[in-house]
């Protein structure tokens, strides 16, 4: 009896291992590895625009605040200088004072537009980090093969590189297919209500509807998947949310000398602490599927059996991709505290403390969830949660399947060897959320490869990284039917 048992586990085993090896095998196909063209070196002129570009200050502090005219009447006479050719045959609407749509016609108008995206301004330089940066902020400085500075790779490299690559194409009488619509924006930073969602709203007015819109937000990468041996090109397809809660809590307050078992500022620690005890559930997006199956044919064997075997591997992957911050942000609906407020001396116990929580939100997780499960982890009804008014859930996946994300797929293979294209969903937020209104087909790619110090202390990008960006838009461009 011992032994029959025995001999059926073995089987059950095989069949098993049957299973997974044949499944592995099955796991997706490899993407195959495009035919790319030699990339052109960006001309001396481009690289001395990135640098001007970056020395003038068009920094976004907040919305309440008033907009740097001189900044931005700056910036607009540099754009106007640099590419003579483009205001010269392109139409330019402004918006609010600093934010551009420009027209290139196109040779046959009953094919819907595209527009190409880029913002203006740029996030603020820490105060006191000024002298860790390896060169000034603002200064524009090209050395070691690299372009410095706030701004450089977020994101005035893409204002950049469109308008090298149109001003090329003019020059040479070029005329795209269909209309290209080219809109920067100069409060992205902040919120894009008087840049892109100004520009949103008039394309909406004026009844187009452009097949493509092609914002900032994925890029090119070695070092995110660093097993795999073929660079890849995230596209981004749709973002997640961004939720923002007030959580206050009022107690009576007193001399501090005689405090009571329980304050304002232990109420809402305890709060805070139990909201980040447990994560919102686990998910795995069809985009992040999509995702996988392209990447794993390249997989080592161990990881690609794992991934192609979910059904038995799955708390394993999920062990694995919640150990980093950046992995785990891809399969949850983050919460974290972001502000804390509370007390005006050392010696007074405060009546109020109020912390504000930051949600980026999957599309599966709507901001009623999102303050559900808050409740429920803080359980104390002492905890008042208010959600603040400029909130936003995530946004509509585009279809991989789809001419947006085709095109950007094409281009990119040209401009990149052996790249592997893939869809993603983007963690943060772009002026392109604005345009849901106009268009289904909403991509963000910008050809950079592995950029480095956005939003922080040396800020970079390489020379390299510009020519490939001006090459990508003219490819782009150039396979506009």
């Amino acid at each position: 009896m011992f032994k029959r048992l025995m001999l059926l586990v073995l089987a059950l085993v095989v069949v098993l291992a049957l299973v997974v090896i044949v499944k592995t095998t099955r796991y997706g196909a490899p993407v195959p590895t495009g035919a790319s063209l030699p990339l052109p070196p960006a001309p001396d002129s481009a690289v001395s625009h990135m640098s001007q570009a970056v020395q003038i200050p068009t920094v976004s502090y907040a919305d309440s605040l008033p907009v740097d005219t001189p900044a931005y009447t700056r910036f607009r006479a540099f754009l106007e200088k640099a590419y003579p050719t483009v205001h010269q045959h392109l139409e330019r609407k402004i918006f609010n004072e600093f934010s551009y749509l420009y027209t290139w016609k196109g040779k046959d108008t009953s094919l819907a537009p595209w527009v190409l995206m880029a913002h203006m301004d740029v996030v603020p330089v820490e105060p006191g980090t000024e002298g860790k940066w390896t060169v000034g902020p603002f200064s524009g400085t090209v050395k070691e093969g690299k372009i410095w500075g706030r701004g450089v790779a977020d994101d005035k490299s893409c204002v950049i590189a469109i308008l090298e690559s149109v001003e090329d194409l003019l020059k040479k009488g070029y005329q795209p297919e269909r209309t290209i619509y080219l809109s920067f924006g100069h409060d992205e930073e902040i919120s894009g209500a008087r840049g892109a969602r100004a520009i949103a709203n008039y394309l909406k007015e004026q009844n187009i509807r452009p097949e493509m819109v092609l914002d900032e937000g994925g890029e090119l990468s070695q070092e995110q998947f660093a097993m795999i041996k073929r660079p890849i090109g995230l596209i981004a397809v749709a973002e997640k949310g961004f939720l923002s809660f007030r959580l206050t809590v009022s107690q009576p307050g007193g001399h501090s000398s005689m405090p009571k078992a329980e304050t304002s500022i232990d109420i809402l620690s305890k709060a805070l602490v139990n909201l980040r005890g447990q994560q919102m559930p686990y998910r795995v997006s069809p985009t992040v599927e999509d995702l996988f199956s392209r990447l794993g044919p390249e997989l080592p064997f161990s990881q690609r059996m794992a991934f192609a075997n979910t059904w038995l591997f799955g708390s394993v992957i999920q062990k694995k991709m919640e150990a980093s911050n950046t992995s785990n942000a891809m399969f949850h609906t983050t919460l974290v505290p972001t502000i804390i407020n509370s007390g005006i001396k050392d010696n007074v116990i405060p009546t109020d403390a109020v912390a504000i929580v930051n949600s980026r939100n999957m599309a599966e997780d709507p901001q009623t969830d999102v303050i559900a499960f808050m409740k429920k982890q803080i359980n104390d009804d002492r905890v008042t949660i208010t959600p603040i008014a400029s909130n936003r859930n995530a946004t509509e996946v585009t279809d991989v399947n789809g001419p947006a994300f085709r095109k950007v797929e094409k281009a990119m293979v040209k401009i990149m060897p052996g790249v592997i294209p893939a869809p993603f969903i983007l963690m943060g937020g772009t002026d392109s959320r604005n345009f849901s209104i106009v268009s289904d087909g909403i991509v963000r790619f910008a050809p950079q490869l592995d950029p480095k110090g956005y939003h922080g202390i040396d800020e970079r990008i390489t020379i390299e990284d510009l020519s490939r960006m001006i090459f990508f838009y003219s490819e782009l461009i150039k396979d506009s039917k």
